[in-house]
């Protein structure tokens, strides 16, 4: 008999969760904040294909719910972050080139699969779409074979 051996083994829990407040204003280049950043990416996401599926619709719910950018954020505050950004896409020509550039460079990649993750929401990846990821992945300025190899994998994670 093989003798497997444990690969995972517990970590231990951070003892304070990093202050996205801080990390923002670290981070701060623009009048986004990185909470706004985010839930702009991900309704863009949804609405790549201009409608918003159920599958779409629940996918962000569930991401808002895990999310350590969003989970700290109160009912109110969420609600608050959901309309700053609907207004500034209604007002703002380049709001999404805006608000890809206001996220953190480290925190781009898992955005991008998030974005992904979304779009695939429905079993379908439409023109559209697909033009939304190379268009993000052009402004977030994320490598061409690392946005690549994102997509596979949440493809192949999706298929299954």
């Amino acid at each position: 008999m093989t003798d497997f051996q444990v690969i995972f083994k517990p970590t231990e829990p951070e003892q304070k969760p990093p202050d996205i407040d801080l990390m923002a204003q670290e981070f701060q280049t623009s009048d986004w904040s990185i909470h706004e950043a985010y839930m702009c990416l991900i309704l863009c996401a949804a609405y790549a294909d201009h409608q918003l599926a159920e599958e779409e619709k629940q996918e962000i719910a569930a991401l808002v719910k895990r999310s350590r950018t969003m989970k700290r954020l109160t009912g109110a505050e969420l609600a608050n972050v959901n309309q700053s950004v609907v207004s500034r896409l209604r007002e703002r020509k380049d709001a999404l080139q805006e608000a890809c550039v206001a996220l953190p460079g480290d925190m781009r990649p898992s955005v991008f699969a998030h974005c992904v993750d979304i779009v695939l929401a429905d079993g379908q990846l439409l023109p559209a779409e697909a033009t939304f990821l190379n268009d993000i992945t052009r402004m977030m300025a994320l490598d061409a074979n690392q946005a690549l190899e994102i997509k596979r994998v949440v493809m192949t994670k999706n298929r299954y």
